[in-house]
This record gives structure tokens, C-alpha cells and sequence, in this order.
């Protein structure tokens, strides 16, 4: 069983490394706000679902998502891989 320490530090896993964000409330089981734009992420049997709900290139938001995956694999010192959905 996880202890409080380790569930304070996975409340703020999913987070770009060096791209300025803030956190905010809303759907989903964490949720952060990028320039302007919702990204929500959701906890799934195979992985983290992540979504975009605003103005937002695909490339500015395939960089977020890969400065969170980075910042994951050295928190939790595993690898991580992403796969894009949809766009």
C-alpha cells in the first residue's frame, strides 16, 4: 500500500519538464492547463489516457506529452512509451 508521501508525488506526475503549466480542476483523474489549453488525464487498464480540450497545435501538444512521459521515467525510473490516438 502506497504511503501519503508517495500519493503526493504522483499527484504531480503528470507535468512537462521545462513547458510553464498550472493545475486546475475539472473531469478526469488529474488535470493541468498548458497556454491556454485543458489537458486532463485519465488513469485506463492499459496506460494514462491524455486529452486536449482547446486551441492547440499537434505539435505543441505531442511536445507536452513527451516532456511528461520524460519527467515519468525519471520519477519512476522505468520506461514509458506514447502512443498517439487520434488527432
Amino acid at each position: 500500500m502506497a504511503n501519503f508521501s508517495t500519493f503526493l508525488r504522483l499527484q504531480t506526475l503528470f507535468h512537462p519538464i521545462t513547458i510553464p503549466y498550472r493545475q486546475s480542476e475539472g473531469w478526469g483523474d488529474e488535470r493541468i492547463e498548458v497556454d491556454g489549453c485543458e489537458i486532463s488525464f485519465s488513469y485506463e487498464a492499459v496506460g494514462v489516457q491524455v486529452s486536449f480540450a482547446g486551441d492547440i497545435t499537434q505539435t505543441r501538444s505531442m511536445a507536452i506529452v513527451e516532456e511528461i512521459r520524460q519527467y515519468i521515467e525519471l520519477v519512476c525510473g522505468q520506461s514509458a512509451e506514447t502512443l498517439q490516438i487520434a488527432w
